[in-house]
Parts: C-alpha cells; structure tokens; sequence
C-alpha cells in the first residue's frame, strides 16, 4: 500500500461510584443524543495516562493522580478507520461536582446510571467498544495500570510546556 497508515487513539474512563457508572452526553452535527464514557482523541504530546486524565478533566471537572487499572484495549476496524482505544477504571467513593470544560463543545449532560440503565442505551453509544468496556469491568476485568509503559523523549522545553498546560488544566478557575 502506498498510503500512510495513522490509527486513532483514544482514550476513555469508566467512573464508578455505588455501582452508577459515568455517562457523557454528546451532540453531534445531527442533533441527537450519543452517550459515552468520558473519552476523547489523546494530543500528540501526551501519554496514554496524561491523556486519560486530560480528557477526564475536559468532560467532567474531575481531577486525579490515580486510576484502579486498565479495564482493556478496543480495537475497531472498519473500512476507512481503525481506532485503538484504551480504557482505564476509576472508582470513587463519592459523586464529585461535576462541570463541563470541553473545547468541542459536544457534552451537554452528565448522568449517573446503573449497568441495566446503559445496557438500555448501548444502541445509542457512540460505538459498541463502550457498552463492552462497561460490560468487561462489571465483570471484574481490570488490569493493573503498570500494564502500561511509558517513553517520554520530549525535549526539556517541550516537557515544560506540556507540564504547564497540565497544571493549568487541573487548576480551579480562581487559581489559574
């Protein structure tokens, strides 16, 4: 083949507190609701954890140092897409306040539901790699977070940069 391959790599978080998983609401171009944990396309500069808890950050306010495990990794292959998805676990022992800070635009709600309440949804997830992930970690599948290894070999200013942008994005608003 003579075209350059470039998968999509997204990363994705299932939050659970008492048994009530972490709900995104979107709207795309066409108007209709689309429910998603909270996810998004990790940025160039950024590791697989660092995006995770950028996106996190982005879709619901929440901030943490720390997530349970690696529910798994998705891969969905179609015609003229192929995208790698990789979901993490994080467990809360209370339901944070939650906001929106999302540079889409896309969230427009949060939501609290029980597994049979996204079963319920799961044709109207953006994709099926969602419900599957909620599904595998309702069945205690969970991977340890060293699972993963990371290689940083951003130059000291380029680090710089992405640890004040990270800083930032984790600040309240009255601390920035």
């Amino acid at each position: 083949m003579s075209y350059k391959f470039k998968p999509v790599s997204v990363v994705a978080v299932i939050v659970n507190v008492e048994d009530r998983y972490l709900i995104v609401e979107e709207r795309l171009g066409n108007g209709l609701p689309i429910f998603n944990t909270p996810a998004g396309h990790m940025e160039h500069w950024e590791n697989i954890i660092e995006g995770a808890k950028r996106e996190l950050f982005e879709e619901t306010g929440i901030v943490t140092d720390r997530f349970d495990g690696v529910v798994g990794l998705y891969n969905l292959v179609q015609d003229n897409y192929t995208m790698l998805r990789t979901v993490f676990a994080l467990r809360l022992d209370s339901y944070p306040n939650l906001k929106i800070d999302d540079p889409d635009g896309d969230i427009v709600a949060h939501h609290w539901l029980t597994y049979e309440e996204c079963e319920r949804l799961k044709d109207s997830m953006r994709s099926e790699l969602v419900f599957d992930a909620i599904r595998d970690y309702r069945d205690g599948r969970l991977f340890p977070i060293n699972l993963i290894t990371s290689y940083c070999k951003l130059s000291a200013s380029v680090r710089k940069m992405v640890d004040e942008n990270l800083r930032q994005n984790s600040l309240p608003d009255n601390q920035k």
